[in-house]
């Protein structure tokens, strides 16, 4: 049996957040050149990765690390003002991914299942040239709740009118994508952009190292589920 819906994660999974976030904060270091030493941008740039945990940290959490470590004069507050609003403009579409996919919603429902604002994560969506294609999202900002929680995912299966066992989801998040979905008796895809699975939790169904630049490995997976 082919998968008769698909489900995604929006960050780095649709959309290279990881690239984003580095143009970002070149941006940002260049606006405040007696913080970040231009020789010192490169090892500053790895710090502000780790405060990041890939998105997955806490936003104030992340927002107080950086304003205490790198005093710029922002506070945290203003820190994830300008953050949240541009992100999304440094975002870079994959053309390829963008005919892929826009191909595929006409086959079969593509909905888009992600945690954060809404509207953020939506304009990411639209400077990667697909929104268009998965029009239909539930985010955690307007469901009320966050993946892992079963309501998201149950609010988009609802949606789309399919059992459990006929949905693929694809996301980066071993926990919020991977472990959340697999409870609701969905068909996984991790995205690992070369991570190891952690040991103690159960596997995904299927896992490709990234579908930005590289969606014939979602392909191939597609292919092979029966």
């Amino acid at each position: 049996m082919r998968p008769k819906a698909l489900f995604f994660d929006v960050d780095d999974t649709l959309v290279d957040r990881e690239a984003a976030f580095g143009r970002y904060f070149e941006r940002f270091m260049a606006r405040f050149p007696e913080v970040f030493p231009e020789h010192r941008r490169a090892e500053d740039l790895v710090t502000l990765r780790s405060f990041d945990e890939r998105g997955g940290r806490d936003r104030e959490a992340f927002c107080a690390d950086v304003t205490k470590t790198f005093e710029t004069g922002l506070d945290a507050k203003a820190l994830w003002a300008d953050f949240q609003s541009n992100l999304a403009d440094f975002v870079v579409g994959d053309p390829k991914l963008a005919v892929w996919l826009r191909e595929l919603s006409k086959r079969q429902p593509v909905v888009v299942v992600s945690n954060g604002f809404s509207g953020t994560q939506r304009r990411k969506l639209l400077h990667a040239d697909l929104y268009h294609s998965v029009p239909e999202g539930f985010y955690s900002s307007e469901v009320g709740v966050e993946k892992p929680d079963p309501a998201i995912f149950k609010a988009a299966l609802a949606h789309v009118n399919r059992e459990p066992s006929e949905v693929l989801h694809i996301g980066d998040d071993p926990v919020r994508d991977i472990v959340g979905a697999t409870r609701m008796g969905f068909a996984t895809c991790w995205v690992s952009h070369g991570r190891e699975w952690p040991a103690a939790l159960a596997p995904p169904t299927f896992t490709v190292e990234r579908i930005t630049s590289r969606h014939e490995a979602l392909v191939e997976v597609l292919s092979q589920w029966t």
